[in-house]
């Protein structure tokens, strides 16, 4: 995890910032702001998070754990499993 020298206030980062730190594409981190799992402030068309608020999305996301999914199995392939 990344952590950043806040200085005197918050530090702000960009999607693109963001998206570059945490190695994923710019519509995951968009649709996580949307979704209200990563609070941002909007300026005109440009999005903003503060350091401390991508690093306790990061936290949760990489504490999250696995979903299983279901997994369809053939019929013909049923004696095997």
């Amino acid at each position: 995890m990344a952590t950043y020298d806040t200085g005197s206030g918050p530090r702000w980062l960009t999607v693109n910032q963001i998206r570059k730190q945490q190695r994923m594409g710019r519509e995951t981190v968009v649709a996580a702001m949307l979704n209200g799992e990563l609070p941002y402030e909007q300026r005109g068309r440009i999005r903003y998070a503060r350091v401390t608020d991508v690093e306790a999305w990061e936290e949760r996301r990489l504490r999250k754990p696995p979903t299983a999914r279901p997994v369809y199995i053939h019929p013909d392939l049923l004696e095997f499993v």
